[in-house]
């Protein structure tokens, strides 16, 4: 766990509680770097969340099977129906600007998604605290595929005033039952009538 964490903090730069830094002053805006004009990963699938391998993961996931639709960078994820009712659709959207979107019931925060420079994986952040300080939570994620495309793992570090958590998601690909094929049935020969009469 404490590999795992250091790995993801590696990735990202550490991530301080905003408490502990004094305010910054404020950054000229950037021009994000272009998405690549195709995706280097698809996630489209069902997955099923394997309890076992995962870690950390809340209450909300126990269970979960989720759909996934990518359509170039845009990915919509749903909860399948029927199987859990916990969780609902998320969007969105790995052209590495940040926009604002709803993260959580009454809670919006500033979103930015991105594939990692070589596009081995999708970097997620999310700034969620209030208006005053939107830093002091923040939720950094990196989400990978295995080389057969099988197995999807989301790793997740929170800071979340002061505290510092992770979560690590595993989820395998649900292959669709192969439909039988009939057997065909044994040709059958004909055979000669006797002549009547």
């Amino acid at each position: 766990m404490r590999r795992a964490l250091g790995a993801l903090l590696a990735i990202f730069g550490a991530l301080a509680p905003a408490a502990a830094a004094p305010p910054a002053a404020p950054t000229p805006t950037r021009r994000p770097a272009p998405a690549p004009s195709r995706p280097p990963l698809n996630f489209s699938g069902v997955w099923v969340l394997d309890a076992e391998a995962s870690e950390g993961a809340p209450r909300s996931m126990q269970g979960a099977v989720l759909s996934v639709t990518q359509a170039g960078h845009r990915i919509t994820i749903e909860p399948v129906h029927g199987e859990h009712i916990l969780l609902t659709a998320d969007q969105i959207v790995a052209d590495g600007r940040t926009y604002e979107k709803n993260v959580g019931e009454k809670t919006k925060g500033l979103v930015t998604v991105a594939w990692s420079p070589k596009g081995d994986s999708l970097r997620i952040e999310v700034s969620a605290g209030p208006p005053e300080d939107p830093r002091r939570s923040v939720q950094r994620s990196v989400w990978t595929l295995s080389k057969n495309r099988r197995v999807w793992v989301r790793q997740s570090v929170t800071v979340r005033e002061g505290k510092t958590s992770l979560t690590r998601l595993v989820f395998r690909r649900r292959i669709a039952a192969a439909t039988p094929v009939p057997k065909a049935a044994p040709r059958r020969t004909a055979t000669p009538r006797k002549a009547t009469g």
